[in-house]
């Protein structure tokens, strides 16, 4: 139970919260020392669901919607092979190659690694958790789903790389590990498929320790002048899933930050082309650090939206003609809209959720 040596003194109990202790007669059992529970791994991976599942009838409708997408893309002739799995994210797909771009942006904004307990919170075929061990972190991936073709997947990347994670099949809305355990929370167009998301941030505030940090990528915003109906209408796989079972939601960032703020968090935002710059081969993240190098990217921005016929249209050209531009793009005003501005802008967004500090720093 190699994997498991970083990881048994901070499991718990997803019923009574209690700690668990290996089995002395299996390899393969885990049992509670309060209520008794046995726990056991199957296919490598550990079943530390709770005894009651909140929302369990949509949750088993979700997995039986991925399961059937998985099917159907069978059917269509997609049954990738190894080195498929062995090179995610960075393949040329319009899911995988926008989430390979913002990996690099947390494995940067979040280094060093080296020690840090990580968690990916829905983590399917596990291809982050991968690029966390590698990091040098002891790292965990939890899912709902166990199938072979969702997490079973995962044993490809521990069969032919030197690294080693956690599997666990478990609820979100009752994470199976102590208060205070993770340094970093990870995960992939999951937050807005919760269909209890204040509990889900709560537990996700519990396992943080103080300072640590949660990172969503491929999250699902819109901004508040759009309807959540119109939002899940802009993108048609989202009919699509919403078609098999699949919980499909969207929520501005406002939303987010004040229901992170109400479990304990301190959100922000990083969108690539506002605060991400390149120098030489580092990459540099920091609120600002790409519009700051730019001095072009933002006249740039207005020009291409100054010809459209709509509010958005009008406020380019307001702002063109009047130079407010320069004023709120300067060093020391921008930090202080930055994120109203992103609020009310479709564009990508990293969610960086932080849990303060005891003396209120981190």
């Amino acid at each position: 139970m190699e994997e498991l040596d970083a990881w048994l003194g901070l499991l718990q109990c997803p019923d009574c919260q209690s700690g668990l202790e290996a089995d002395a007669g299996s390899a393969e059992r885990l049992s509670c020392r309060g209520c008794g529970r046995i726990f056991e791994r199957s296919r490598g991976i550990w079943n530390l669901l709770p005894s009651v599942i909140s929302n369990v009838e949509g949750k088993d409708a979700e997995k039986e919607g991925w399961q059937q997408k998985s099917e159907e893309d069978k059917r269509t002739g997609w049954t990738p092979p190894p080195e498929f799995y062995l090179a995610l994210p960075y393949v040329e797909h319009h899911y995988y190659t926008p989430a390979a771009r913002y990996l690099d942006i947390v494995l940067e904004y979040g280094k060093p690694w080296l020690g840090k307990k990580v968690l990916e919170l829905g983590a399917a075929e596990c291809w982050a958790t991968r690029h966390f061990a590698e990091a040098g972190s002891d790292a965990v991936g939890l899912d709902y789903d166990d199938d072979k073709d969702r997490m079973g997947k995962a044993q490809i990347l521990l069969d032919h790389l030197p690294i080693h994670f956690l599997r666990v099949k478990g609820d979100g809305e009752c994470v199976p590990f102590k208060a205070n355990t993770f340094d970093c929370i990870f995960c992939v167009s999951v937050i807005h498929h919760f269909f209890d998301l204040p509990r889900a941030a709560m537990e996700i505030s519990r396992t943080l320790k103080p300072g640590g940090v949660l990172f969503a990528i491929h999250e699902a915003f819109h901004p508040p002048y759009w309807t959540e109906e119109r939002a899940l209408a802009w993108n048609e796989e989202n009919s699509i899933n919403l078609e098999v079972g699949i919980n499909e939601r969207s929520y501005t960032a406002g939303f987010y930050r004040k229901l992170f703020r109400k479990a304990g968090l301190k959100l922000d935002v990083i969108t690539p082309r506002w605060d991400v710059r390149h120098e030489g081969s580092s990459l540099i993240v920091k609120p600002g650090a790409g519009i700051f190098a730019n001095r072009h990217y933002v006249p740039e921005m207005l020009n291409s939206r100054s010809e459209r016929k709509d509010l958005v249209g009008w406020i380019a050209r307001l702002l063109l003609a009047s130079q407010v531009w320069r004023i709120a793009v300067s060093p020391l005003v921008f930090p202080l809209i930055r994120f109203q501005l992103l609020n009310w802008m479709q564009r990508p967004k990293i969610i960086v959720a932080r849990k303060p500090t005891p003396s209120g720093g981190g």
